[in-house]
Formats: C-alpha cells, sequence, structure tokens
C-alpha cells in the first residue's frame, strides 16, 4: 500500500495529492450508495434535487443532519478501539501483532472520518460571488480620464482585486472604469471603488448590459489561461506533507464536534480532543531557524 502511494504520487502528484481522495470518497460514498442502488434496481424511480445556489451563511455550524453518518462510524471505530484493546491484553498471545496493525487501521480511519466530519462545517460566507485568483494586466480610468496600470489579483461574478502601480488612496469611494484586453480587443467595465488597502483596490461591478456582462465572462472566466495559470498555482504533492494536512484536518474536524456539540455530550468531546493534543504533542518538530542559530552565534562570539 506504502509503494502505491509512493507510485500515484510520482505519476499523478501535479494533478492530486495524496491521502485527500479517501476523504472525498468517504463524503460522498454514503450518499451516492441508495441513489446508485435505485438507479441499478429501478431506473424510473430515482429523482434528483437541486442544491439552493446563492445563500449567505452567517455563522460557522456543524450540519448535524448530513454529518449523522460520519458520527456514526466515528463511534463504531471507537468501539473497534476498545475491543482491540482488550483483545491486545486478554487475547491470544499470537493475535497480538494482527491486533496492532488493524487497531492502526482503526487509527488511519478515525482520521479520515474527522476529515469527512470537518466538510460537513458550514464556514461563514459573507460573499454571494466566489472568487477566483488570478494574475492578469489591466488598467482603470478616472472620470477625468487620468490612467492608473495595474494587476487583477481576483475576479468574482460581482467585482475584482487589484493591485494598483502609484498612489491608490486617492481613488477611494470614486467610479471608475475597469479596461480589460482579451486578445487584440479592448474592453471597458464601469465599477466602483469599494474598499482601498494600501496599494490594494476592491472593485465593485456597476450594473451592465447583457452585452457587457457577456463580454466580462470572456474577459475572466472563459480566457483560456485562466483555469491553466490557476492549476499550475497548487504545489505539487509530497506524501508526508499530505499526511499531516490530513491529520490536521481530522484534528480539526473532531474539535468542531467539541465546539458545537450539545452540552450533553460536550464533556466526551473534550476529553478525547485533549487526549488527542497530547498525543500529538509527542510527534518531533522542526526546531525554529532563531534557535537554531543561537548557538552559532554563541559559538563565534567565543571565538
Amino acid at each position: 500500500m506504502i509503494h502505491a502511494s509512493l507510485t500515484n504520487s510520482k505519476i499523478q502528484g501535479k494533478y492530486r495529492h495524496s491521502f485527500w481522495s479517501e476523504i472525498y470518497e468517504t463524503v460522498l460514498a454514503w450518499y451516492i450508495a441508495p441513489p446508485t442502488l435505485v438507479a441499478l434496481i429501478n431506473p424510473h424511480k430515482g429523482k434528483f434535487n437541486v442544491t439552493a445556489k446563492g445563500g449567505l451563511v452567517e455563522e460557522e455550524y456543524v450540519d448535524w443532519v448530513i454529518s449523522r453518518p460520519y458520527i456514526f462510524l466515528v463511534l463504531l471505530n471507537l468501539v473497534g478501539v476498545a475491543v482491540g484493546i482488550w483483545r491486545y491484553f486478554y487475547g491470544p498471545p499470537t493475535e497480538m501483532l494482527t491486533v496492532v496493525v488493524s487497531m492502526v487501521w482503526v487509527f488511519y480511519n478515525l482520521i479520515v472520518l474527522g476529515g469527512a466530519v470537518a466538510v460537513s462545517v458550514e464556514s461563514k460566507q459573507v460573499r454571494r460571488s466566489h472568487r477566483v485568483e488570478m494574475t492578469m494586466p489591466a488598467a482603470i480610468a478616472r472620470e477625468d480620464g487620468h490612467l492608473f496600470s495595474c494587476t487583477v489579483q481576483d475576479f468574482s461574478d460581482g467585482g475584482l482585486g487589484i493591485k494598483i502601480n502609484g498612489q491608490a488612496q486617492i481613488l477611494e469611494g470614486q467610479k471608475v472604469n475597469l479596461l480589460l484586453k482579451r486578445g487584440q480587443q479592448e474592453y471597458v467595465f464601469p465599477t466602483q471603488v469599494a474598499r482601498v488597502m494600501g496599494n490594494e483596490v476592491g472593485l465593485k461591478l456597476m450594473p451592465l448590459t447583457t452585452q457587457q456582462h457577456i463580454d466580462f465572462v470572456q474577459c475572466t472566466f472563459a480566457r483560456a489561461d485562466t483555469w491553466a495559470l490557476w492549476q499550475d498555482s497548487y504545489p505539487e504533492d509530497k506524501p508526508l506533507e499530505s499526511l499531516l494536512d490530513i491529520l490536521k484536518l481530522g484534528f480539526r474536524g473532531y474539535r468542531h464536534l467539541a465546539e458545537f456539540a450539545p452540552s450533553s455530550v460536550k464533556g466526551i468531546f473534550r476529553v478525547l480532543t485533549s487526549l488527542v493534543s497530547w498525543v500529538v504533542s509527542f510527534i518531533p518538530r522542526r526546531p525554529e531557524r532563531s534557535e537554531t542559530a543561537q548557538p552559532s552565534d554563541q559559538a563565534l562570539a567565543q571565538q
């Protein structure tokens, strides 16, 4: 299995990170199995529900309805840990190694299930339109005709984030025209400066005509290089780093359960998260550069 993981990382490391597919499959499997089975038995009986779009999430919370299957599996694996500990101490001595291997696998399952629980946490969402990171040259023009060169850092269906070359404070609150190019064609879009932070400016798109909206999509979402460059911004897979990320995500999932759980079971989750934190504290950590550099500086001073 280790050899297969390393081979996968070598072949697909640029496009897929190790261990994340397990969380993806765990999250989907419980909900894909019933409709798939129904479609196999009676293809005309199934139905399709459309998820509501465009809403906002005012506060972070755990979706207990969606997470019920994962919590059930977590409890089932915890029972497996208890049985494994009992079997290790009171079972036949010849089975001890088998029990250890099985318990390691159960703990790995618990980590993956913790990641699935973390996925069921609805994060606070204050934007109606999701932003896409993208580096693209552009320009803005004030009403008096003064031009500023800038770089688009991200965009959405409702606005853009740009980095301006020059004094950005003088633009605060003004209505400006955004100039974008697609090939040899240049397009102008009316915007308003919504915020200014240093040389970073947030632009809000003013009401656009149908043709202007089509042109804006062509200049941003539909650009051939948008998604290619977006893919290149992700680092290649490093299996050990991916494993550490999965560990952190799993622990975060259990921490959210402890945070949002009913008061009657909060104590149990707090004990479990404290126990995991205590175990994680024994993992060796790389010393900070300042700590490693201090002895050498002292040695040079003594010489």
